[in-house]
């Protein structure tokens, strides 16, 4: 049911009523126009870079297709977005994001088993030369296998490998072996399945080896912490990388989430570890006058336990999935109406804070955002 609460959401909000048909050939593609606070995404604070404000252009296609293939289901996605800064301070924020998904499972006889691949990449160019502002490349493969106890549970386990590219700092790049595992339990639901509330849980787990090697801690045991403390070693870089969440979602008239995500990051680099608390709610309905609206809170907390020893850390522990994803807590807020032959209207508006981050700076970010949506 968590498919179809998210189904439900998808299809209010960008009118992708192919979805609903189940066709096997989704198209959607988008172009609008933002106006961002903070497009180069800087804290704020004394010693510190200004925040630059300044509209932004995007436009963005994607393409979905399911079919069969040697006796067994596939899925593709291929996506583009380009973000386009209409700034002569900013120019290295224009971006362009290209990413593709290829996943087929194949079920093993009669038995609710099914086994697969999944192969992933992404890869963030920048538009004008050079390297641009958080541009990277992700590439993974996963082996799957997939379990059925009926229509109400489903359990997903993946195990593969990354190979991660920083373009901005190659000291980040990293390969390493992946884990997932994801169970989706149907609590309780309706006979007709109109209503439904079910419950997800997620654990992941990866070996980060870097190209780079790892810090250590030269000053004093009651020393403030500070990167004027760190000295290099012999020792390559190592993380190991942990997360688990639980998530709540709510199918009904009001399509409704609610989640905790804790992330433990365990390097063996001095002021590389991490540990993130996280919690999201989110909720879809349909307003009046073929108006969907969504409304999307996180409130993140972050956890040093070397210390805050650098500004920009965030950067470090991004997810690099997309050019939206921003580890701050927020609101945010979609109207979207459905209009005619596939067409819909969307307008977004989110604001970001960081909270407690001990570090002398301060992030805010403000954005506003309309634009056109059409999907066959």
């Amino acid at each position: 049911m968590r498919r179809a609460a998210q189904r439900v959401a998808v299809v209010g909000l960008l009118g992708t009523a192919g979805m609903a048909r189940a066709e096997p050939w989704l198209v959607t593609i988008e172009s609008g126009a933002e106006a961002d606070s903070n497009v180069a995404r800087v804290e704020s604070g004394a010693g510190m870079p200004a925040r630059i404000a300044a509209p932004v252009g995007r436009a963005g296609a994607r393409v979905d297709h399911r079919g069969h293939l040697l006796d067994g289901g596939y899925a593709l996605s291929m996506s583009g977005l380009a973000r386009m800064v209409v700034s002569a301070r900013a120019k290295d924020e224009n971006v362009m994001l290209y990413a593709g998904e290829a996943r087929w499972l194949r079920t093993l006889g009669s038995r609710p088993v099914a086994a697969g691949i999944s192969i992933t990449a992404a890869d963030a160019l920048s538009m004008t030369g050079g390297i641009g502002a958080r541009t990277f490349r992700n590439l993974g493969a996963d082996g799957l296998l997939s379990l059925a106890g009926g229509d109400d549970r489903h359990l997903t386990l993946a195990l593969g490998g990354r190979d991660f590219t920083y373009k901005q700092d190659h000291g980040f790049d990293w390969r390493g072996l992946v884990a997932n595992a994801r169970l989706d339990f149907v609590l309780w639901q309706t006979p007709g399945k109109t209503r439904s509330l079910e419950l997800g849980a997620t654990l992941g787990f990866e070996a980060r080896s870097y190209a780079s090697n790892a810090l250590t801690d030269v000053c004093p045991p009651d020393a403030a912490p500070s990167d004027t403390c760190s000295a290099g070693t012999s020792l390559p870089r190592r993380d190991r990388y942990q997360r688990a969440g639980l998530e709540l979602s709510w199918a009904g008239e009001v399509v409704a989430t609610a989640g905790y995500q804790l992330t433990v990051i365990d390097s063996n680099s001095y002021g590389q570890s991490l540990i993130r608390h996280r919690i999201t709610t989110s909720a879809t309905a349909e307003l009046a006058h073929r108006l969907f609206g969504t409304a999307t809170a996180a409130l993140q907390i972050d956890q040093y336990p070397d210390g805050v020893l650098v500004e920009d850390d965030n950067l470090q522990h991004q997810e690099f999935t997309n050019l939206e994803d921003e580890n701050r807590s927020s609101l945010q807020v979609r109207i979207a109406r459905e209009l005619s032959g596939g067409w819909s209207l969307e307008g977004r508006g989110a604001v970001w804070r960081d909270f407690g981050n001990a570090s002398a700076g301060s992030f805010r970010r403000e954005l506003v955002y309309a634009g056109v949506i059409y999907s066959r």
